[in-house]
């Protein structure tokens, strides 16, 4: 059995999830699926900062999708 991913890595990919479904349909900004985005962000950032939630060697990268 695998282990789950890390939390860091789920923010991540929630973010691109969400991000690409507003790129598809831009008429759902008004469906404050914007604001999810900012969350998400915010939420990556904590993370990254956090030893307890980020993946290994990979949190140094300062990839900023915002």
């Amino acid at each position: 059995m695998t282990p789950p991913a890390p939390v860091l890595t789920q923010l991540e990919t929630a973010y691109d999830l969400v991000a690409e479904v507003l790129r598809r349909a831009p008429q759902l900004h008004e469906v404050r699926l914007d604001q999810a985005l900012l969350v998400l962000s915010l939420s990556i950032q904590r993370a990254r900062r956090s030893p307890t939630l980020r993946a290994g060697p990979s949190w140094r990268q300062s990839e900023f999708r915002f």
